[in-house]
């Protein structure tokens, strides 16, 4: 009964009574009296896990999972644009390819000069992002290789 008390209090106080959008301070600066929590806003789909590819670029069967890779860069990258003090970082080629020829001409220059300001990153150039855990030594170079063609 005490944890559902505490649980309904939290929430409570987390309610903005007056439905003023909440704002948060996204900026760089360190505050040496705080933790500093670094979030690294990045991505990991894998492609042909449990749909295939065009499945989880498309957003179709969601009853297997739901993803949508398509709308993630779209969101991230309109989101970039709105806030210079956001950064996001991309790891699979394979779906940023795919996404990166249905753009028009205008989008692909919005998102180059993300990646030229800094705000938007590439990490590993894969193919797609490996899993670290029980990866073979060969199919990681084989997909980072792949993914840098």
């Amino acid at each position: 009964m005490q944890c559902v008390l505490l649980l309904l209090l939290c929430c409570a106080g987390a309610v903005n009574s007056k439905a003023q959008p909440i704002h948060y301070n996204t900026t760089s600066k360190r505050d040496p009296s705080k933790l500093n929590i670094h979030l690294v806003p990045h991505t990991h789909d894998d492609s042909g896990w449990l749909k295939t590819f065009e499945q989880y670029y498309w957003g179709t069967r969601q009853d297997v999972q739901m993803a949508g890779v398509q709308y993630v860069l779209s969101t991230v990258v309109q989101a970039l644009l709105d806030n210079a003090d956001r950064k996001f970082s991309y790891a699979e080629m394979s779906f940023f390819t795919r996404w990166w020829h249905l753009q028009t001409p205008r989008v692909q220059q919005q998102v180059r000069q993300l990646v030229a300001s800094g705000q938007l990153d590439f990490v590993n150039g894969g193919f797609v992002q490996h899993d670290e855990a029980a990866a073979h030594y060969g199919a990681m170079i084989d997909q980072t290789t792949r993914g840098h063609r």
